[in-house]
């Protein structure tokens, strides 16, 4: 789930949210499927590390330092519509 949700945003936007919602529950029901399979995305992809507890790390990361710009950002497109 990590390898694939990393990259969304939230703007806010309430009606949204609930496509944000259906994303996530479509992600975990992948995710399962593939852990049925014993498959996964490997740490040569992204912020994918071999352990799970680096990867979880790399995505707090991320939405503790990262997305301030991206909040930022967001609201000032947001704002200036």
């Amino acid at each position: 789930m990590i390898a694939n949700l990393t990259g969304m945003i939230c703007d806010g936007a309430k009606p949204s949210c609930a496509l944000k919602i259906a994303s996530g529950v479509s992600t975990a029901l992948i995710s399962a499927v593939l852990a049925i399979e014993g498959r996964h995305v490997t740490s040569a992809e992204g912020i994918i590390d071999d352990d799970v507890d680096r990867s979880i790390r790399n995505l707090t990361i991320i939405g503790a330092d990262a997305m301030c710009a991206t909040d930022t950002m967001v609201l000032d497109i947001m704002t200036n519509k």
